[in-house]
């Protein structure tokens, strides 16, 4: 008979060694198990004022105050208690902040990143994924270029088409949940703004506002969408200050009715509180350039390829701004980079590189840039102007004559083309048409101190400051000073060429002319006794 001994468990199968794991494991539990925090009445008292605090931001609605609520919330999530109330808050305010950064301008968009991370870390905030995907899909309001367009074909195709498919998903959602809460209104508005392209019908939202009669957030969004109400705008920020993006807005309408002063005003009422925003930065810059504050216009130009490195319009604002300064190589370093970049903007880097190029003498590659300026720019006389100029100079009177002509053809005020063909037809000793080129130049140039006589008039009866009315109007001396000795001097150059081709009426009455300008006074009293005694 077999002897019947006791059958072992496997290794790991000993019930009395799990009921003994799990002994331990238990004893540890409690042993280790962390105390339930206890708030004090005054701690409490103390959550309850900052999320009021918050809320009340939150409800506000502007940047500013929108930025701020963020941050107490973000503060208040950092205390294990508070998480639960507040991180839906927070991911709320996170995505608004991204919407407005994207209304402005504002290329970083840190907010995004936060909602992101927000979601993933927390599994109960994965219902805002929708509102995430949305919020990216929104475009940056910017203006020029400050990227390339990568995607083309069907691809674009296929991304446009997805889009447009979300676009419909997003409306249901949005529309359902746009009466609950300012949040969803909010994303609804926007919703029929940014991709408006993809109804069929045009959406009259004003409800909204009856909805929400007392948000001036919800009054803002409608009041720059679906077109802009310049007077709602106006009563919004008399409400309440804070709304600063109120006056990129108003800046822009003023801006777009060259009332610069005002576009100025406001424009720098927004920079001081949002200094991220590129439509703003970019729209000083140019306002100064319209001003000839080149040191100034430079300054914004400047602070935008900080923000964006490839922003175009920003860098050939730059190039011009240098160009106008003088200060050529520094010019011609931003358009190497233009031309690195590629794309956008060619033609009149070409222009402009070929431009500073001619004022160092560098003759053989100013005629290579100018020229493939023509192939970006057909129509435009400034570059055969130049293109003339450099043919000038090295020599190649033919060459000059064609493009020179072509220019004063597309623009018979170009008064530099007419300038330098007086001085090829008296190199050729063609002394009537150099007289006839020269009293062109004459002409324009009168046109141009009639324009300039205006600007400051124009300037005297502005609201500029008494300080800046002064600097600007010694520049305009300045420039009409210069203008009217062309003017002299062209009357005396026409005077001789007419008085070559023994034109004498024509070469007496513009030495005349001539004769009124001390620089040219002595000179054009002798021609005028030669012109007497021929007679």
């Amino acid at each position: 008979m077999k002897n019947l001994t006791p059958r072992r468990n496997k290794k790991g199968n000993n019930p009395k060694k799990k009921f003994l794991i799990f002994f331990i494991v238990l004893l540890f539990s409690f042993c280790t198990a962390k105390k339930k925090i206890e708030l004090t009445p005054q701690q409490l008292l103390e959550y309850q004022s900052k999320i009021k605090e918050a809320d009340t931001l939150f409800k506000t609605g502007s940047y500013t105050c929108l930025k701020e609520s963020f941050r107490i919330y973000q503060k208040l999530l950092s205390k294990p208690y508070f998480q639960k109330t507040t991180k839906e808050k927070l991911i709320k305010t996170a995505l608004l902040l991204t919407v407005r950064e994207k209304e402005l301008g504002i290329i970083d968009n840190p907010y995004f990143r936060e909602a992101s991370d927000l979601i993933q870390r927390s599994p109960s905030l994965s219902g805002f994924l929708t509102y995430l995907n949305f919020v990216n899909s929104i475009p940056i309001k910017t203006k020029g270029r400050i990227k390339d367009i990568i995607e083309v074909g069907s691809k674009a195709e296929r991304i446009r088409n997805k889009l447009k498919k979300n676009t419909a998903i997003w409306h249901e959602l949005f529309k359902e949940k746009s009466g609950t809460e300012e949040f969803f209104s909010y994303l609804y508005i926007s919703l029929n703004c940014s991709f408006s392209h993809f109804f069929e019908e045009k959406k009259d939202l004003s409800y909204l506002l009856v909805t929400f009669p007392h948000s001036p957030m919800i009054q803002y969004k409608l009041s720059i969408c679906p077109k802009e109400n310049l007077d709602s705008l106006k009563e919004l920020v008399q409400k309440e200050p804070r709304f600063y993006e109120v006056y990129y807005f108003l800046g822009e309408a003023a801006f777009k009715l060259r009332q610069l002063i005002t576009a100025e005003k406001n424009f720098l009422k927004c920079y001081e509180q949002i200094p991220e925003s590129t439509p703003t930065v970019i729209s000083l810059a140019a306002i100064y350039f319209a001003f000839e504050e080149f040191e100034k216009s430079l300054t914004f130009y400047d602070k935008a390829i900080v923000m964006v490195p490839a922003y175009r319009d920003a860098l050939l604002g730059k190039v011009i701004c240098l160009s106008y300064l003088g200060k050529n190589e520094e010019a011609i370093k931003t358009c190497n980079e233009l031309i690195r970049l590629g794309q956008y903007f060619l033609g009149e880097t070409h222009y402009w590189l070929g431009r500073n190029q001619n004022e160092l003498e560098k003759l053989d590659e100013a005629w290579e840039n100018a020229e493939k300026a023509k192939y970006y720019l057909m129509g435009y006389n400034e570059v055969f102007s130049l293109s003339g100029i450099i043919a000038f100079k090295k020599g190649n009177l033919k060459t000059a004559e064609e493009n020179l002509k072509e220019a004063l053809k597309i623009n018979r005020m170009n008064c530099e083309a007419a300038y330098y063909l007086g001085r090829i037809y008296a190199g050729y000793e063609n002394w009537k048409k150099s007289g006839d080129y020269y009293e062109k130049a004459t002409i324009c140039n009168e046109w141009k101190e009639s324009a300039l006589n205006e600007k400051i008039k124009d300037i005297q009866n502005s609201s500029f400051s008494e300080k800046r009315k002064e600097i600007f109007i010694l520049r305009k001396k300045a420039q009409l000073k210069k203008i009217i000795l062309k003017i002299a001097t062209f009357y005396y150059n026409a005077a001789a060429g007419y008085f070559n081709a023994e034109m004498d009426e024509e070469a007496l009455a513009l030495a005349q002319k001539a004769a009124k300008h001390n620089a040219l006074k002595q000179k054009a009293e002798e021609l005028i006794l030669k012109i007497k005694q021929q007679k």
